[in-house]
């Protein structure tokens, strides 16, 4: 399965893994070096392809799932596993992780649902936009928000996930592995999503999996501007994708909006705004220049 393997940092509680493929070996470096610096122990395994449920461009092997991956971590290592995409990064230590390991906590992803704001912000220039001269990086706009609250439904961001060598955590794995088998061409963030949901009370696996939601600093992709990460994405995630959506013959759903309320939000920002990074200004475009409108004291991590 593994072409070949980085290790090293410390041991300890649990163990960080991820998989790469050769396009993304620069990245998994990247990966490897913040874990060296703060001595994290980690396995990192370069394998000849992934499963098109994290790439539409992988291949229909499912020996190359991300549950499949995490699942063989957990027999070898015989301890936790914090998971990582390759293309993420540490900035601090991830000092929850080691409370999920002495909690006894089996599973713990970030969801969009169980977050009291997830406005999301992209440069500008993602935009359509004719300014000349614009400088990169510098001025942001919103881009997506999920303006919907629960903490029994899942609707996760994949990039970070941690699993206890349990029964329970085990389970969950074979369930989501089965559930990317059952659905061909799903991406495995909504497959987890439709495997976590589906669980229901009559399943032995609903009562005894502990869950915890990951903060966002834990899980901070880099469209979340007013986070200070702890294991950060640097890029932005690419748009659009030709992932297949789950349609299930039994009716179930990738979420239940019954079981979802329209969260209260306190934004950070207007959603129509201009947020200047440098001079610290919300702003407006008015007749195709960028004017400020009001500052604010914001800490911005890009």
């Amino acid at each position: 399965m593994s072409l070949r393997s980085i290790s090293g940092g410390k041991d300890g509680s649990y163990v960080i893994g991820a998989i790469f493929t050769s396009e993304y070996a620069g990245k998994a470096d990247r990966l490897a070096a913040s874990c060296e610096k703060l001595g994290l122990p980690y396995v990192l395994h370069e394998v000849a392809t992934i499963h098109r449920s994290i790439s539409p461009r992988g291949s229909g092997d499912l020996a190359y799932t991300k549950a499949n991956f995490i699942r063989h971590l957990l027999a070898v290592h015989k301890k936790p596993v914090l998971y990582l995409d390759a293309d993420c990064e540490f900035v601090s230590q991830p000092d929850l992780i080691d409370e999920f390991v002495r909690s006894g906590c089996d599973f713990a992803i970030y969801n969009w649902f169980a977050d009291s704001y997830t406005d999301a912000f992209v440069p500008i220039e993602r935009f359509t936009c004719t300014i000349e001269s614009l400088p990169k990086n510098r001025f942001y706009r919103f881009a997506a928000g999920i303006d919907m609250a629960t903490t029994g439904q899942l609707r996760c961001s994949g990039l970070a996930q941690f699993y206890r060598n349990s029964i329970a955590a085990r389970s969950l794995l074979s369930r989501w592995q089965q559930t990317i088998a059952t659905f061909p061409g799903c991406a495995d963030d909504q497959a987890l999503d439709f495997t976590f949901n589906n669980l229901g009370r009559r399943s032995w696996l609903w009562w005894l999996l502990r869950a915890r939601w990951l903060p966002k600093s834990y899980a901070r992709i880099s469209w979340w501007i007013y986070v200070k990460p702890v294991i950060n994405h640097p890029e932005l995630p690419g748009r659009g994708s030709s992932f297949v959506k789950i349609k299930d013959p039994k009716g179930r759903k990738q979420f239940y909006r019954s079981q979802i309320k329209r969260s209260d939000v306190q934004y950070l920002f207007p959603r129509d705004c201009i947020i200047d990074t440098e001079q610290h200004m919300l702003c407006k475009l008015v007749d195709n220049e960028i004017v400020p409108l009001e500052p604010t004291n914001q800490t911005f991590w890009l």
